[in-house]
């Protein structure tokens, strides 16, 4: 795609949100003060001069110049203009204050509305979930001690179907610490497993949260292996670590599981077909090429252990200069232990050890050519974006297996009953709102960095990127663009709608309305305010698309 494709369609996917999203929001203040008996002169997407529109009744719709907005015009919401004899007792200043305040607060809550209705098509149109089928069985986990294997499929949990991959995390997220009565489907038959889902912190910038895992996950490991000593079956036999194997004596295998399952019922010679990694060194880094090859592995001494295991914890790449290569690790590494604790998965052993290390040394046992060593590792710092896309100072092991060492899973189409995609649209809008609420709170306070603000930038990076990956992407950042305007609507600032309900409830309570000097000198804070904050937005999105 050329810049000029790619900064059209970034354009095109920003208006179209941004026009969606405004449209509503004024449309909520237009609806309810029409309703209220207050006459609106002017409906407009955008500001500035006028592109298009037409009039219809006593109101004039049109499309502005500058899509960055829109606005009502109510009569008499001015106190500089004159209301129009046929105007007077429908102008928005004449109105009492709890009319004023509820036509104000209609704009956010229109916000509030259209992100339940885009998220209810988003969960009651069909769309494809990975299948509830366990695809791998992390060692030690609460699953595997309940005897959960890989190629369950999981049928109901507490005797309520479980639909696709999503609806399963949810019930098991649901239930940390409690025990769940789980039906499984394995090779026909149906079992009933009992399963206490261990708690699990999860930190981000704007909370923590506890939820429950058992520690499965859809996805199954490829069937790349690593070789455990050179002396084993597989050693005697020519196969190298990082070899995935296509084949077992002609017949297909999908992933590593299927592979073992296979190794551990069998104690005669082996043929594997299996494609070998060649590297190829191309400008600016290293590719990697597959060769066929077909070996023959000698009977084992014990039935089954023909010396492989899969390669989810086995360094393929070492960066040079990183703080894995200057510690002495190598490629081909199998990662034991860190810090004396058993690695049993990357992500939850070893790095998170690295993370929480910070730039503190670390110990981490590895085995090599059949003998464990063990290394003092001193992580360096590498900048990477949080989830705010503020850059961070992140400890890296400058090492990592191979990112594409998973098989495939199976999908399903899923389509939730109306019901459903309405109670899932609504506590996805409440819990969505929640947090966008606690993460304006903490960045007003301090505790997360006003660097986080973003402006139309950075809106249209995100619509660009939904966009791209399908109108259900779009439609779902679309809602979440929606709850993140009517929020920031709400904040208390002169000319937004949250001043609009606050200056209502005070006159509410003072019984008379505030003075024109107020509103005046309120006004003039509010046009700076929001000027200084869009100035600053502009800079923080310049700063992380260009200069960071």
């Amino acid at each position: 795609m050329t810049f000029v494709q790619s900064a059209g369609f970034t354009l095109l996917s920003f208006a179209l949100v941004i026009s969606v999203v405004v449209f509503f929001h004024e449309l909520g203040h237009l609806i309810v003060g029409k309703a209220l008996g207050v006459r609106a002169i002017r409906f407009s997407i955008g500001f500035g001069p006028r592109l298009f529109g037409f009039n219809a009744g006593e109101t004039e719709y049109r499309v502005s110049l500058l899509p960055l907005g829109g606005y009502v015009k109510f009569a008499g919401d001015n106190p500089y203009e004159e209301v129009a004899p046929e105007d007077r007792g429908r102008g928005f200043l004449e109105q009492p204050p709890w009319k004023k305040g509820v036509i104000a607060f209609a704009g956010p809550a229109a916000n509030f509305a259209l992100a339940v209705a885009l998220y209810f098509v988003v969960f009651a149109a069909p769309h494809q979930d990975l299948a509830a089928k366990v695809g791998y069985v992390k060692p030690q986990s609460p699953a595997a001690q309940a005897g959960l294997r890989s190629g369950d499929r999981i049928v109901s949990i507490d005797g309520e179907p479980v639909v696709g991959w999503s609806g399963l995390q949810e019930k098991i997220r649901a239930h940390g610490g409690q025990p769940v009565t789980m039906e499984v489907e394995r090779r026909g038959a149906r079992e009933t497993l009992r399963v206490v889902p261990a708690v699990h912190e999860e930190t981000d910038p704007v909370e923590t949260v506890k939820h429950g895992r058992i520690g499965i996950s859809a996805v199954p490991r490829a069937a790349q292996v690593t070789v455990i000593s050179p002396d084993s079956s597989a050693g005697r036999g020519g196969v190298q670590t990082f070899d995935k194997v296509v084949k077992l004596d002609g017949v297909p295998v999908g992933n590593w599981e299927q592979l073992q399952e296979q190794l551990s019922a069998r104690s005669d010679a082996l043929k594997l077909d299996v494609l070998r990694p060649e590297a190829v060194q191309a400008p600016g880094g290293t590719l990697w090429s597959d060769k066929p090859l077909s070996l023959t592995v000698p009977a084992p001494v014990a039935p089954g252990d023909y010396g492989l295991e899969a390669s989810d914890l086995t360094l393929f790449a070492v960066q040079p200069g990183g703080a894995a290569e200057e510690a002495g690790l190598k490629r081909g590494d199998r990662v034991l232990a860190v810090n004396g604790r058993p690695a049993l998965s990357w992500s939850d052993e070893v790095d998170a050890a690295i993370k929480a290390a910070g730039t503190q040394p670390v110990r981490i046992a590895v085995r090599r050519d059949g003998k464990e060593l063990t290394f003092t590792v001193t992580p360096h710092l590498r900048k990477d974006r949080d989830e705010t896309g503020l850059l961070q100072d992140v400890p890296d092991l400058g090492a990592a297996p191979d990112l594409n060492g998973f098989a495939d899973a199976e999908r399903i189409w899923v389509r939730y009953a109306l019901p459903d995609a309405a109670y899932r649209a609504v506590s996805n809008t409440g819990g969505f709102v929640r947090k966008q609420a606690i993460g304006i709170v903490r960045i007003v306070t301090g505790h997360i960095s006003s660097r986080a603000i973003g402006g139309p930038l950075m809106i249209a990076d995100v619509a660009r990127k939904a966009a791209e990956n399908g109108w259900r992407e779009l439609v779902f950042t679309m809602g979440a663009i929606s709850i993140v305007l009517g929020l920031m609507n709400l904040i208390p600032v002169p000319v937004l709608d949250g001043f609009h309900v606050l200056t209502a409830f005070i006159e509410g309570i003072r019984r008379r309305p505030l003075s024109v000097r107020f509103r005046e000198v309120a006004n003039v804070v509010g046009i700076a305010l929001l000027l200084t904050l869009m100035l600053y937005a502009f800079r923080n999105d310049a700063m992380r698309k260009w200069f960071e």
